[in-house]
């Protein structure tokens, strides 16, 4: 058994072996010394005291499922290795195999996980990507490495494939690494072709991109080999094209909560909760399939607010979403079938989830005004609902099937004559063994005697200790425990042969149905994809129409191309939680005026209003009502935000240069149709700097060629105000009232600028002590009177200059001689505390 596993550690090189041992997974050697952390379980000892002795440690077969995200989670993967043989058809070691390795890109069971390979040819780059759980594979080229890094930023694979010696730009990020010949176009090309049984390339539009090709044969090489195979749900490729960026990008996206909070990145928040009223698996797929690629065509906006409006009526969506409700993830349970994974339930699921989707027609066919829903394309005309698929399943597949294959039981009677049969020996037998227990139990006068089973012993009586006396001659002893002995008797084996080869039998009849049935899922795999996807679109719509609904959101309206006009508007997240009490505020931008300077205290509600105008466009432009009593605008290209601060300190990054990359590549990008925000730019710099920037790169989003794009650009630098003396720039302000040194935040948004920024009512309202709020009173009243002169104008108390100059200073050339600008925070620090060390001041 040992040399076994050793063989098989080597096929699963780096992944944990996890080892099928009757009714365990076990983990033996250095891979147990390393999972039994991980799993938070006890590491024991297998053979110990023997030449085998080895770490172990192991997990119930039935809960593998919930051990196996610990392990992705501590950075491994996982090779299963399964017997390939039952007992009965072998003697000695049973033979295994790995079926499958499960690494941090390939677990079925998480929605949002995707498997990445890359590939450089030159400036050009390819990205194949596998979503393995839908079986989905996109194929995106591309070309420069600032684009590739913001692709990448957006995907966020959970694993990234690259070839032996390429530089990972994701370090973070899980690396499987592959020979460079896997990525060799040529050889990538046939392994393409191979795996989809294609011809040619052509159609597919993969040919022009050299580098997407050795990223796409190198992610479908590392699938078969990872899954023992060629899924058979992954059935074709979709190429994206023009990948100069989505509506949102990364940065943008992590700045509004789209997908994650930015408080511990979780769902919890976000405008993904908002929006997640889905019934299905499915559903909640696509909606962060939609969010991270908003529309922009207008036609295609206009279809989806029409659904959405048609489904907003609790008559017409309730009874769908109690159907939609019924039906299970069917892209996962045709994943699970083509990885070999089903269970015998599961297809029970698929059964019934077949028979839920088949009432969604007839039910919309029930409503009225159905011509309408037909022509807003609510169930598109054509959509497959796999009636013989569903036929075959209710006639073969029994209406409780047991979890394990191996009970029995999962096929009805009646399918198959040769398992009928078999089934009836399996009945008698087990009759006969019952007849003869009472027998020998009548006859003996041992009112206990049983018989029993278990996988070594096979088929046995047991009498305890203290009936030992009582055993009949012809019983032979077969083991002695503790407690009590156990025996058999001639008649005993004969009928123990009997049921082994029956069972054996009709083991392996169900599985034959069995298999014939995954395979009938597999013939339909075309017709079961867009039947999911019809029911994950409806499924969608309506829970657009239910949030809509419930929360008076109303439908946007296209005006103008350069419009961005909201009454009423309120922060998606902010209304989840606070409802009523959210404050409502207007804001109106067109080509004549498309800027805006928004300026106010701390806390009073600048950076939500912000947010709101940016979160009011994506809704509108995923197709959602939006939170606003009236929206209308033109379709927006790019949403760039710069907002918040923060320090990356690990990759050398401050504060400021953080904020002047991203607000460079706002710069870089930006076009007329854009919508820009930006919150509080120049601030982690020096007050003059700070203001010449930000006044700057206002005056260039003004000035930008083909007009300026729809800007709101919140600060606390009073002097930005001046701005708005040209007519394209208005300003804005949080309103606050005062009395008596106090802040009342009234969070609505007014025309003309603030008069102030209230600092230090905000500074007290944060609990900074007494004789601190008056001390910054006092300084700042001196301030006022005595204003800081700048810099390089002599005061007129300023000392004269020496007549002879100063001896030179050493610290002062060190010091000279830095490039501040080379330097990381880290470098800087660790400088400083050099010299502290050599006793300087």
């Amino acid at each position: 058994m040992m040399n076994q596993i050793a063989a098989l550690k080597r096929e699963a090189g780096d992944a944990i072996l996890l080892t099928r041992m009757g009714d365990f997974y076990e983990i033996l050697g250095d891979d147990a010394v390393k999972a039994a952390p991980a799993l938070e379980i006890a590491l024991t000892t297998r053979g110990k005291g023997t030449d085998a002795e080895a770490p172990m440690c192991g997990v119930p077969h039935f809960a593998l499922d919930q051990y196996l995200p610990k392990l992705l989670a501590a950075g491994f993967s996982a090779a299963i290795a399964e017997p390939t043989a039952r007992p009965e058809e072998v003697k000695g070691l049973l033979p295994r195999a790995i079926r499958r390795i499960i690494t941090p890109g390939t677990w079925l069971d998480d929605d949002a996980r995707w498997l990445c390979a890359l590939h450089r040819s030159g400036v050009g780059w390819g990205l194949a990507l596998l979503q393995l759980a839908s079986g989905q594979v996109r194929a995106i080229p591309g070309e420069g490495e600032a684009l590739l890094l913001a692709t990448l930023e957006r995907l966020q694979p959970q694993e990234l494939i690259l070839a032996e010696g390429a530089e990972s730009p994701l370090p973070e990020v899980p690396l499987t690494r592959l020979p460079p010949w896997r990525f060799e176009t040529a050889r990538a090309r046939q392994q393409i072709l191979a795996f989809f049984g294609w011809q040619h390339l052509e159609g597919v539009g993969l040919d022009p991109y050299p580098a997407l090709v050795g990223a796409l044969g190198a992610l479908l090489d590392q699938v078969e080999a990872t899954q023992k195979g060629r899924p058979a749900h992954i059935q074709g490729v979709s190429v994206e094209l023009g990948a100069t960026g989505p509506l949102l990008d990364a940065t943008s996206a992590r700045h509004l909560e789209i997908l994650a909070n930015s408080l511990d990145g979780g769902k919890a928040g976000s405008l993904l909760q908002v929006l997640d009223l889905c019934r299905t698996r499915m559903g909640s797929r696509l909606l962060r399939a939609w969010l991270e690629q908003p529309l922009r065509q207008r036609e295609a906006l206009e279809r989806r607010w029409s659904q959405v409006a048609w489904l907003a009526e609790d008559r017409r969506r309730e009874p769908l979403q109690k159907i939609l409700a019924g039906i299970p993830d069917l892209e996962r349970l045709l994943g699970r079938v083509a990885l070999g994974l089903a269970t015998p339930p599961e297809l029970g699921q698929l059964r019934e989830g077949l028979a839920q989707a088949a009432r969604l027609p007839a039910q919309l066919d029930s409503l009225s005004g159905f011509i309408e829903a037909e022509d807003a394309g609510l169930w598109p005309e054509g959509t497959p609902l796999c009636e013989g698929l569903r036929e075959e399943l209710r006639r073969c597949l029994a209406e409780a099937p047991p979890l394990d294959l191996e009970k029995g039981g999962a096929i009805r009677d009646g399918v198959d004559p040769d398992l009928d049969a078999v089934r009836g020996l399996v009945r008698d037998a087990r009759q006969v063994m019952l007849a003869l227990e009472e027998e020998e139990r009548a006859a003996s006068g041992i009112g206990s005697l049983k018989i029993k089973f278990n996988r070594v012993f096979g088929y046995y009586f047991e009498i305890t200790r203290a009936n030992l006396a009582a055993a009949p001659a012809h019983f032979v002893r077969k083991q002695t425990l503790a407690n009590a002995e156990r025996f058999t008797t001639e008649k005993l084996m004969a009928f123990e042969q009997r049921l082994l080869s029956a069972e054996g039998d009709q083991l392996r009849l169900e599985e034959r149905q069995f298999g014939r049935l995954q395979e009938a899922v597999l013939q339909a795999r075309a017709d079961l994809t867009g039947l999911a996807r019809a029911v994950a679109t409806l499924d969608l719509l309506a829970a657009f129409a239910e949030r809509a609904r419930h929360s008076g959101w109303t439908r946007p309206q296209l005006g103008e191309e350069r419009d961005l006009l909201l009454a009423g508007a309120r922060h998606p997240m902010l209304e989840a939680r606070l409802g009523r009490e959210c404050v409502p505020n207007d804001l109106r931008l067109d080509a004549g005026v498309p800027m805006a300077v928004v300026t106010g205290p701390n806390m009073g509600g600048k950076s939500t209003f912000l947010r709101t105008a940016a979160l009011l466009v994506v809704l509108a432009q995923v197709g959602s009502f939006v939170p606003a009593d009236l929206m209308r605008f033109g379709l927006v290209d790019r949403i760039f935000t710069r907002i918040g601060a923060s320090d990356f300190l690990s990759k050398g990054q401050s504060t400021f240069m953080v904020e002047m990359t991203e607000t460079a590549r706002i710069l870089n990008q930006v076009g007329s149709a854009s919508l820009v925000i930006l919150d509080e730019i120049g601030r982690g710099t020096s007050t003059r700097d700070g203001l010449a920037l930000a006044e700057a790169i206002a005056l260039h989003l003004r000035d930008l060629k083909g007009g300026a794009p729809r800007t709101l650009f919140a600060t606390h630098f009073f002097e930005l105000t001046r701005l708005a003396d040209d007519p394209r720039i208005r300003n804005l302000h949080v309103e606050v009232q005062e009395w008596e040194d106090q802040l009342l935040f009234l969070h609505r948004i007014q025309e003309g600028p603030a008069d102030r920024s209230y600092g230090i009512q905000v500074a007290r309202l944060a609990g900074l002590p007494g004789g601190v709020i008056a001390k910054a009173q006092r300084l700042l009243a001196e301030m006022r009177e005595n204003p800081i002169e700048p810099p390089g104008r002599p005061r007129p108390h300023q000392a004269p200059l020496p007549l002879f100059e100063a001896e030179p200073d050493p610290l002062r050339r060190e010091l000279e001689a830095l490039d501040p600008d080379a330097m990381t925070p880290l470098e800087a620090l660790a400088w400083l505390a050099e010299k502290r060390r050599e006793g300087r001041p």
